[in-house]
This record gives C-alpha cells, sequence and structure tokens, in this order.
C-alpha cells in the first residue's frame, strides 16, 4: 500500500468521525432525595407501613434503589423503562426473592440509576432505612360504616348506600357486593392514596335492574400498590352487611300507570270450539307515551297463560291483539276467567300492571275440588306455591283457604284449587287441614267506597270482619294498595243486641282494655266499639269510658277439656281447634293475653 493511498485512507476516516454523534457526556447527578418516615413495618400500626421515596436528577434518568443490610438486599424499582427526572414511589418493607417480609434492623439505601447516554451511577448514598417488626398489624381498610345500614332503593331515585373508609396504605380499589357465594354488584376500580375515601351503592346489580330484598355482603376488592411488583390477582376484604328492604325490584305501579293508562277485551266470551263464534277474542291497550311491553293472557291468580304480543316498542296510543283460547304450548286453556297483564319495560328494569277486565273462557277442561270439599288453611305468615300452568309463583298469606283437589300428599305437598281455573301445590308444613261439613253459607254484604286513610284493617275493623274475608269477597291482591272511590262488598252489620244503660268508667294507673274488660264482665271489642276507641294506642288515667252491658240467656253447662299445650301452639290456634274463642278460654284460664303459652301448660278449654 503506497503512502500516498494511507493518506487518503487517513483523510475519510477521521472526517467521518468527526461527524458520528457524541455519546460520551456527564453523568446526571441526584439533585434531591426525601423519604417520608425513617423507620417503617411490615403492614405497621405504631409505626408506618409504608414509605415514600421521592429522588431528582438533573438529567433523566431510569434505575432502582437498594436497600442492603442484615445479609439481604432488596431492590426498589423506580423507573425500569421510562426516563425521569423526578422519581416518586411508595414502598412497603418486602422481600421479592423470599416472598416475605423484609427482617428487622438498619438498612442502607443506595442508587443505581442510569441517563440516555448510558452512563451509569452505581451505590450512589442516599440514607437508611430501619425496618421493625410490627406485632398488631393494621388492615388495609378500618373506620368502615354502612349507612344506611337496611336501604330501600327506589325506581329512578338517586339513593345510595353511603360507605366510608379509611386507607392505610396505597392500593387499587374496587367496591363488591355479594350474596349467596355469588357477586351481584361491582364498581369501578380506583388508585387510591391513604387517607379517608368513600364509596357508593345505588342497589343495583351489574345489569343496573335494583336488586331483591334481602341481605347482602359488602366487599372492598384490592392490590396493594406499594408493592414491587404488585398482585395481578384481586384480594378481599369484608366490610359489612347491608339489607335491602321493600325496594323497587320492579318498576312500581305509580309508574306503570302513567305509561300504560287501559287495558280491556272487546268482548266477555271466548270458546274456542270451530263453530266460527267467539272462536277467538281480541283485546286493546293504550299507552300514555311510547314504551316497549309485552302482553300476556293471566289467569285468576295472575299465572300467565299466553304471551299475545312478544316484547316490542310501541308509540303512545292504542293498540290491538287477539287471542286464540291456547296456552304457552298450544293446548286449550282451562275454563275460567281470564285478564290482561302488561309487562313494560325501560332499560334493564321491568315491572306488570294486571287489569281489572277479563273474559270468560268456555268449553275447556274444568278443575273440580274434592267432593264433599276439604280444605286447608295457611298457618304460615305467606307460603309459596307452583300454580297451573307451568308451575308458576303465587303467595297465599296466614289465614285463607283453599280446597284440596285430592287428599294425597305427594312429596310433602297438597294439591289444592287456588282460584276458579287455577290449581296449584302447597308444602304441606304450610297448611292445616280444616274440616267443613256444610259448604259456608253466601255472605250478607252491602257496598262499601274507600275513601281516603283506608286501609283492609281499618275497613275490617269498622265492619267487625276480618283481612282474609274482606280479600276474599272481593278477590284482592293484599299486597296492592286501595285507590280512593274502590268499591268493596264488606259483610253486612249485624242487627244490634238489646243494651242495658252503659256504665261510665274512669281509667285509673295501670288500667288496660283487658283489664277493664274483664271487671265489667265485657269484651275488649264491646269497650272499642262503645268508645270508638284505637285499640293500638294507649288509654290516659282520666279517661272517661262507656262499659257496655248486655243480657244473654245463660247456656247449660258442659264437661269442659284439658288441652296441653305444645309446639307451635297459640290461643288462636287452639281456640280453631275446639270451635271457640280466645276471649273464652283467656277468662277459663284467668290468662294475660299478652304473654306467651308454653309447652306442657294445662289450659281449659269451654265448650
Amino acid at each position: 500500500m503506497t503512502t500516498k493511498f494511507i493518506r487518503i485512507f487517513m483523510l475519510l476516516f477521521l472526517t467521518a468521525a468527526v461527524s458520528f454523534p457524541q455519546f460520551a457526556s456527564a453523568m446526571a447527578e441526584v439533585t434531591f432525595f426525601s423519604q417520608s418516615t425513617g423507620t417503617v413495618a411490615y403492614q405497621g400500626n405504631s409505626v408506618p407501613g409504608y414509605v415514600s421515596f421521592e429522588l431528582k436528577t438533573s438529567e433523566p434518568t431510569r434505575g432502582h434503589i437498594l436497600a442492603v443490610g442484615n445479609g439481604v438486599q432488596t431492590q426498589i424499582n423506580l423507573s425500569s423503562t421510562d426516563f425521569k427526572t423526578v422519581h416518586k414511589i411508595d414502598w412497603v418493607p418486602w422481600d421479592d426473592t423470599k416472598k416475605a417480609p423484609l427482617p428487622p434492623g438498619e438498612y442502607q439505601l443506595k442508587a443505581y440509576l442510569s441517563d440516555q447516554g448510558y452512563n451509569q451511577m452505581q451505590g450512589y448514598p442516599l440514607g437508611k432505612l430501619t425496618v421493625v417488626a410490627e406485632t398488631n398489624p393494621k388492615l388495609l381498610f378500618d373506620q368502615v360504616s354502612i349507612n344506611p345500614s337496611v336501604f330501600s332503593p327506589k325506581y329512578g331515585g338517586a339513593e345510595n348506600v353511603q360507605i366510608p373508609f379509611n386507607l392505610n396504605r396505597p392500593a387499587e380499589v374496587q367496591l363488591s357486593i355479594w350474596q349467596n357465594g355469588a357477586e351481584v354488584y361491582a364498581g369501578s376500580k380506583m388508585k387510591l392514596l391513604p387517607g379517608s375515601h368513600s364509596v357508593n351503592w345505588n342497589g343495583t346489580d351489574k345489569a343496573g335492574r335494583v336488586v331483591a330484598d334481602g341481605t347482602y355482603d359488602v366487599y372492598f376488592n384490592y392490590i396493594e400498590t406499594a408493592f414491587n411488583y404488585p398482585a395481578t390477582k384481586q384480594s378481599a376484604q369484608k366490610a359489612g352487611t347491608v339489607t335491602i328492604k321493600d325496594g323497587d325490584y320492579d318498576i312500581p305501579q305509580w309508574r306503570l300507570k302513567e305509561v300504560v293508562t287501559d287495558a280491556a277485551f272487546t268482548s266477555d266470551m271466548i270458546s274456542p270450539d270451530g263453530d266460527g263464534v267467539n272462536d277467538t277474542v281480541s283485546g286493546q291497550f293504550t299507552l300514555a307515551e311510547p314504551a316497549k311491553v309485552s302482553i300476556y293472557i293471566a289467569n285468576a291468580a295472575g299465572a300467565h297463560m299466553k304471551n299475545v304480543v312478544s316484547e316490542q316498542s310501541f308509540q303512545s296510543g292504542t293498540h290491538s291483539f287477539t287471542w286464540d283460547g291456547t296456552d304457552f304450548n298450544g293446548g286449550k286453556a282451562v275454563n275460567g276467567s281470564y285478564y290482561i297483564r302488561v309487562m313494560v319495560i325501560e332499560g334493564s328494569n321491568t315491572g306488570y300492571i294486571s287489569f281489572s277486565d277479563s273474559v270468560r273462557f268456555e268449553g275447556g277442561y274444568e278443575f273440580k275440588a274434592l267432593q264433599p270439599e276439604k280444605r286447608v288453611r295457611v298457618t304460615s305468615e305467606t307460603a309459596k306455591l307452583s300454580v297451573y300452568p307451568m308451575s308458576q309463583g303465587y303467595t297465599a298469606v296466614k289465614g285463607d283457604t283453599l280446597p284440596l283437589m285430592s287428599e294425597t300428599v305427594e312429596n310433602g305437598r297438597y294439591e289444592v284449587l287456588v282460584k276458579e281455573g287455577v290449581t296449584g301445590k302447597i308444602n304441606v308444613s304450610d297448611v292445616e287441614l280444616v274440616a267443613e261439613s256444610t259448604p259456608p253459607a253466601a255472605p250478607n254484604t252491602v257496598d262499601y267506597t274507600v275513601a281516603s286513610g283506608d286501609t283492609l284493617w281499618k275497613i275490617a275493623a269498622k265492619f267487625n270482619s276480618s283481612i282474609s274475608e274482606i280479600v276474599t269477597l272481593n278477590n284482592l291482591d293484599p299486597n296492592k294498595y286501595l285507590y280512593i272511590g274502590q268499591k268493596l262488598k264488606v259483610p253486612a252489620p249485624a242487627s244490634p243486641e238489646p243494651t242495658l244503660q252503659p256504665v261510665v268508667y274512669t281509667v285509673q294507673s295501670g288500667d288496660t282494655l283487658w283489664k277493664i274488660a274483664q271487671k265489667y264482665g265485657t269484651t275488649i271489642d264491646s269497650i272499642v266499639k262503645a268508645n270508638n276507641l284505637d285499640p293500638a294506642k294507649y288509654l290516659y288515667i282520666g279517661q272517661k269510658l262507656a262499659i257496655p252491658s248486655t243480657t244473654a240467656p245463660e247456656l247449660p253447662a258442659a264437661q269442659a277439656v284439658i288441652h296441653t299445650v305444645v309446639s307451635g301452639e297459640t290461643l288462636w290456634k287452639i281456640s280453631v281447634k275446639y270451635g271457640t274463642t280466645i276471649d273464652a278460654i283467656v277468662k277459663a284460664n284467668n290468662l294475660d293475653p299478652a304473654k306467651y303459652l308454653y309447652i306442657g301448660q294445662k289450659l281449659t278449654i269451654p265448650r
């Protein structure tokens, strides 16, 4: 190679070298470092459970802090990818290698950083940190309260359950509501710093529908974020429980009445026998506003017989439908009365509204009760039945009597006639047999118009009747409200019995209606009626009461029966069993009706 060629090669090399970027530069400097505490403990209580570091550099850097001491060293990540001039991090004393809390002792803190020019800072001293053992670890969440603990979420309302809490370490938090082992609601995930916070729940599920009444478990799902490598799977801490009561699980009736103003059949008979007369029946429903609805034909127990209009949207106005007299499976319906039931759909909420107009179905099968008639009486507060068709749900209330379809018990259940054209099955444990040798006489009734403030209880008391009797006379649903102007049939008042001039009594300290009735040989009901009293209110000293005295022929004495009280019995049950009254048993045994009976107690039953 000639000298000239070597010179040209060196000149080209030097020229190229000058045009390369300059990587060599001074390493960034640490300009500021602070830590929130000098002493820390894993899940600390008497000392902090985490420490916050802030480190600033003159140039963007990435890297970590190394805690060294007690034969252990652990890495505290600042940034592994992004270059920053300000690093802020929260850290709990945790050994990522051994997956255990960092052993107690003193640790030296050293920075290991790299800048964008790949210059390295190795072991820059930052200070020290003391780790101690915590004998009384603090939960992540404390000072939790649930307000209110009993909540009634309302349709379209903005009511919420407030759940304030204190967070002791940085974490990602999510509210979670559970019932019977299933999550029904999950809130949004929030990354929170330690301190006071609050979350809300409006009583809805994941689909946005108000949940059913019952008790629900409140949990906080969380991931603690002050670890070097936060978990990917949530942990959970139970915060307490909340009870949903009287919530608008379905769209309330007031709203349904705003949407669907009327529904009726255009004729009162359907008999699909192929003769071209009344083989089908038409009906109409009227909407006051655009709505999504589904129309059902329902039997006397409210169970759906047929869906005649599938879920679809309609404009406001009157719309028509037709029913051919068949059930869901295409079979002929059972003889009886049928009604229009409209389901309204608003978002994830639904609700049903029923109308009183009915159509009579004839020419089909007829359900007949046992003859001679035998009945069962509901003894539990409420009893769940599965009714025709397709074992749909129905609720009977205490005191209802239902004719038996058969005396045979199958799988612990009786088959009963729930309403005309509707059979159902009820648990034997929810009823007792009632012997009725002769059919009950048709009651003598009068018409009554519901006034403001009326309830079934008030009307029953006014006409010396019972809620069950008024419900039966009017085929009412006792769970629905009465409305002003509603027409009801009530038992006609009995002819007044001749009475003697009443005694005027002045109430004294310690008096009760029962004590006064006993003193004058009359009944509580007689005193209540004679003075137009509310039996739920207290008497007051000095109150004047008219005590009616009645005369009645004495009946020949009959030998009394001695009854021994068994588990579950009440004065009402015993009086029904022996065909007597509670008052008669109370008087015969000098009882206080406000006190409970006890098992094995002997009672004289007057005959």
